[in-house]
């Protein structure tokens, strides 16, 4: 039995109060979705180029608006742009662009604004002699010192998880916001990251990098995963949450990297942020303590993620995907949660007691295997595809029409990594660039 300890103890209920608060009581009947899509940036070659060079373009165009962080020489450091509709970032590598949009009402608005920003971004990126590509990590150019963006804060997360944090750098996801509500946030997080193989399996396209065919499926998932040698920092969780305390719980437990000092820097912490907050005054201030809490809970990498400060769930475990299949995650992800109740019944039906132990399992052979891995019991991917699908239908907004490029990877029992091992295999960079380039 847990020996209570009255200070930290009371500082987690307080943080766990004003997580929850994040969230509105339930979830709205028609969730609004967002999207965060992250493109590699490379030269004709298939070599990572540099975002950098992208916004003094974009800023030539009068609706958008510099966003500026801090850099590593503590000077002002312009880290993307915004319009009213959407934003453009730089991501962890300075190689990784990210457009952003949402919340929008269904994914047919949600498309129509991000196809536009798209249309922006690939015309400044064609004039900068540049090409964006529909793929999950840089094909060629493996992660280093070089491609870290130059923010502080990535510098000081690189001083804390050492050349490891360089991982990020290269891989490009393809991340959805949905709607959540108190009431359901916890149980939707757990069938997000129990359904997270299936994700994978249908989404993987990151199996060419470092100029050559990888050993995984989805290179983005397999090159991060236990980044800090925490297991279940990144991924799937090691069993269903009971409630948000116990998530939270289980995040305050994890080593807290680095956090932000009063002076604009990071200071170094090294150690989990329970044993954070027994030795610092924070624990005493409720609302410096959640401050700080939010900033360690942002660099933990599950693959589905409650984002308190905007009331989603986010879901990461997609690779960019090619033109012809982009909003299959989303789609993908959306349709999950609004058939919770039929693929809940589904995976207890069919699997048993064990459902979670043979769902982290599958998920492991879907990073290394993607489409082609075993599946738990026949016909598991394509029933699964079938839930989600119905799910949509039951928004009543046409939105299953984005999963049809996910039934044709099911016909022809290939995945978008099978494919790119192809193209590399019959024409090195290449053929790979000429697939997947969207400029």
């Amino acid at each position: 039995m847990r020996t209570r300890e009255p200070v930290v103890d009371d500082t987690l209920e307080e943080i766990t109060r004003c997580f929850a608060a994040g969230f509105p009581a339930k979830a709205p009947p028609l969730r609004t979705v967002g999207r965060e899509a992250e493109f590699p940036l490379v030269g004709s070659d298939g070599r990572a180029a540099d975002v950098l060079q992208l916004w003094p373009l974009l800023l030539e165009q009068k609706d958008c608006e510099p966003i500026n962080d801090r850099g590593v020489d503590d000077s002002e450091l312009i880290v993307g742009v915004e319009t009213q509709d959407w934003s453009c970032v730089i991501e962890v590598g300075r190689a990784t662009v990210e457009l952003s949009v949402g919340p929008r009402p269904t994914l047919h608005e949600l498309a129509r604004d991000m196809d536009e920003a798209l249309r922006r971004l690939k015309d400044i990126v064609y004039r900068a002699g540049f090409r964006l590509l529909g793929y999950g990590i840089q094909p060629r150019t493996p992660a280093s010192p070089q491609l870290l963006t130059p923010k502080l804060r990535y510098l000081a997360l690189l001083e804390a998880i050492g050349s490891q944090w360089l991982k990020f750098c290269v891989t490009a996801a393809d991340q959805v916001q949905v709607d959540m509500g108190r009431d359901d946030v916890v149980r939707q997080m757990n069938l997000i990251n129990a359904t997270s193989g299936i994700i994978i399996a249908l989404t993987a396209h990151s199996s060419v990098y470092g100029g050559r065919v990888g050993q995984f499926a989805s290179g983005r998932e397999g090159l991060t995963a236990n980044m800090v040698n925490e297991p279940y920092r990144h991924g799937s969780s090691r069993r269903p949450y009971a409630d948000l305390e116990e998530y939270v719980r289980f995040l305050a437990g994890l080593r807290c990297l680095c956090l932000p000092e009063g002076s604009g820097g990071f200071k170094q912490i090294g150690e989990p942020f329970t044993e954070y907050l027994r030795r610092e005054p924070s624990a005493g201030d409720p609302e410096a303590a959640y401050d700080e809490f939010l900033f360690h809970e942002h660099y933990i990498w599950p693959s589905a993620r409650p984002r308190a400060k905007i009331g989603t769930l986010e879901i990461r475990p997609a690779c960019q995907q090619p033109a012809d299949a982009t909003w299959v995650p989303s789609a993908l992800a959306l349709g999950i949660v609004e058939a919770s109740d039929e693929i809940e019944a589904y995976l207890r039906a069919e699997l048993g007691e064990k459902y979670w132990e043979i769902l982290l399992r599958y998920r492991k052979l879907a990073v290394r295997h993607g489409l082609a891995s075993p599946e738990p019991v026949p016909r598991f991917v394509e029933t699964l595809l079938d839930l989600a699908s119905r799910g949509l239908r039951q928004r009543r907004q046409g939105e299953e029409v984005f999963l049809a490029p996910a039934y044709a990877q099911l016909d022809r029992r290939a995945g978008p990594a099978s494919r790119a091992r192809e193209l590399f295999e019959e024409g090195a960079i290449a053929a790979l660039m000429k697939e997947v380039s969207l400029t």
